[in-house]
């Protein structure tokens, strides 16, 4: 599997991006220490080299001159980041997650530098922390990329969840589709991944890409998974990035010089009433002091004080309790579990389970069950040139079998093109509506048995993958 892989894999934003990005947008080098020698135009023309070198898939060159730009200008974040990137495309994973962390220290934090980490944390089985790393930059790195690192990383649910948001959203594109179908694939969920994966590819592909991800999600190793999806080869020897290259070797910390001779003060203390202050001045508080004659009471003949009649608090409205039933959730179906399918994941699973392998079973010589009309053409000729490129446009066509048969009306000989091998009238309506969905006119006929078949084409076999 070459680097082209990832642009197969529809995830190239997740390296291929990286390293020809040019690390942009890390900000600014970090202050060094007075005391580091920087040389800023060799590092700049080291880390071009590097970035050429990445593209042209020479990964050993790219560290060597990426290692050269870090030990010119230590603190350049954007450096630190370019060697990561350049350590993970070379399969050394371990030297990758420090570098990349030691960007990320530096103030690099833009989305492949994310990703990158997050990936070689995957690959040394440091799901949990990369998880991590992604929940906590969730705003800055695209869902779809997202989704697809949650999905190596074992949470595919989460990867779904996601995957499908951004695939639903206005402007999705096949990359985050393509990227849902392998979340699907890494599942296990076959059906769901071969559906939606012939969303975007043609039938010919799409038997490779199911086979590529077949032999991704049967991986165990975490490391021979991830260098074959961004087609690099593991070093096993990787014990880290070199020792003279660690950034803390360039901390940004400098030692205090030592102070400036100080004048001691004469033995003999000056006189205390020379620095001793005034006593404070007391304020005479008589004058901001009054006193207030209170009247006395007026007692009645019995001597009783009277009480004064206060006015009455106004009386609070009427009060709505809620009601105290507690809230109780809808009871659960005898034999169903926690987990349910979404809409269209049933719909695409009873086109691939059932209403698909029944289509296969169509015999031409022997028409029937419920069909699908296309169209009617003038001639045999055109029934077989639309029927193709119908094919084309929805890959979903291909999966049934096709058939053409004259039929006259009004004195007009027709060449009626349908989609054949419908068990029910319902999986006929629903066929007929995912196409109308697509902008296809269609409407449903039964086969009576004596339409005489003039042409007939197979359908694609559907093979599932193995887990």
């Amino acid at each position: 599997m070459n680097r082209n892989m990832l642009m197969k894999l529809a995830i190239s934003g997740l390296v291929l991006g990286v390293t020809t990005s040019g690390c942009s947008g890390m900000g600014q080098m970090a202050s060094a220490p007075a005391g580091a020698a920087i040389k800023p135009d060799a590092a700049a023309k080291s880390a071009d080299k590097a970035r050429v070198a990445i593209e042209q898939d020479k990964a050993d060159k790219a560290v060597g001159f990426a290692e050269a730009a870090v030990a010119a200008s230590p603190r350049d974040a954007s450096y630190r980041a370019l060697l990561g990137q350049a350590y993970l495309n070379d399969g050394r994973f371990v030297s990758a997650t420090a570098a990349l962390t030691e960007a990320m220290e530096l103030g690099a934090d833009d989305a492949n530098t994310i990703i990158a980490l997050a990936l070689a944390q995957i690959a040394q089985g440091k799901a949990v922390d990369a998880a991590a790393l992604l929940g906590a930059h969730q705003d800055k790195v695209p869902a779809s990329d997202t989704g697809l690192a949650l999905a190596l990383a074992g949470d595919s649910e989460s990867a779904i969840y996601m995957l499908s948001e951004a695939a639903r959203a206005p402007g999705a594109n096949a990359r985050t589709r393509q990227n849902l179908a392998l979340a699907f694939a890494m599942s296990g969920r076959w059906a769901q991944a071969r559906i939606l994966a012939s969303q975007d590819l043609s039938p010919a592909k799409l038997e490779g890409r199911m086979a590529e991800w077949s032999k991704l999600a049967e991986q165990p190793n975490a490391q021979v998974r991830v260098a074959s999806l961004i087609g690099a080869k593991v070093q096993q020897g990787d014990v880290g990035m070199p020792v003279r290259l660690a950034l803390s070797n360039f901390a940004d910390t400098q030692m205090a010089a030592a102070p400036a001779a100080v004048e001691l003060a004469s033995i003999d203390p000056a006189p205390v009433a020379t620095f001793a202050p005034p006593p404070p001045v007391m304020a005479d508080a008589s004058s901001a002091i009054r006193t207030v004659e209170l009247p006395m009471p007026q007692r009645t003949a019995d001597g009783v004080v009277p009480v004064t009649e206060l006015p009455q608090p106004t009386p609070a409205g009427e009060v709505i309790m809620a009601d105290a039933a507690p809230y109780r959730t809808a009871p659960r179906i005898a034999g169903e579990t926690g987990e349910r399918l979404r809409p269209y994941q049933e719909q695409a699973l009873e086109l691939a389970t059932r209403v698909v392998p029944a289509a296969m079973g169509f015999d031409s010589k022997k028409p029937s069950g419920w069909a699908v009309q296309l169209g009617a053409y003038d001639s045999l000729g055109i029934a077989k040139e639309k029927w193709s490129g119908l094919k084309r446009r929805s890959a979903m066509l291909a999966n049934f079998p096709a058939s053409s048969h004259a039929a006259t009306v009004k004195g007009r000989t027709f060449y009626r093109l349908t989609v054949n091998g419908l068990a029910t009238r319902a999986d006929a309506t629903s066929l007929c509506n995912e196409l109308k969905a697509q902008g296809q006119t269609c409407f449903i006929r039964q086969m009576g048995g004596g339409e005489s078949i003039q042409w007939a084409a197979k359908a694609s076999p559907m093979r599932m993958a193995s887990r």
